[in-house]
C-alpha cells in the first residue's frame, strides 16, 4: 500500500515539476523576445505577471483533471492503509 502512495506521488510530483519547467522555458522565451524588441523594466515585469497567470490558469485547465483524479486516488490509498494496517495488529499491541 505504502509503494502505492509512493508511486502516485511521485507521478503527481513529476507532473507538476514538469508544468513548472514549461512555465519557466516560455517565460524566459518571451523575456529575451521583450528585452529585444527593448520592453524592460517595469514594463516587461507587468507583461510577464499577466503571462504567468495565463499559462497558471491554462495548465490547471489543461491538467486540473489529472491532478484531480490523482490527488483522489492518494487520499483513497490512505485511507485504505489506514483501515487495514489496524485491522492486521497483534492483539493487545501497538505498532
Amino acid at each position: 500500500m505504502d509503494h502505492a502512495i509512493a508511486i502516485i506521488t511521485g507521478f503527481l510530483l513529476g507532473l507538476f515539476g514538469l508544468i513548472v519547467s514549461a512555465i519557466a522555458v516560455i517565460e524566459q522565451f518571451v523575456r529575451t523576445i521583450l528585452a529585444s524588441v527593448g520592453i524592460v523594466g517595469e514594463l516587461q515585469t507587468a507583461l510577464l505577471v499577466i503571462l504567468l497567470a495565463g499559462l497558471i490558469v491554462g495548465a490547471f485547465r489543461m491538467f486540473g483533471g489529472i491532478f484531480a483524479v490523482l490527488i483522489c486516488t492518494i487520499l483513497i490509498l490512505m485511507l485504505a492503509h489506514a483501515v487495514f494496517a489496524t485491522t492486521f495488529l497483534p492483539a493487545g499491541g501497538s505498532v
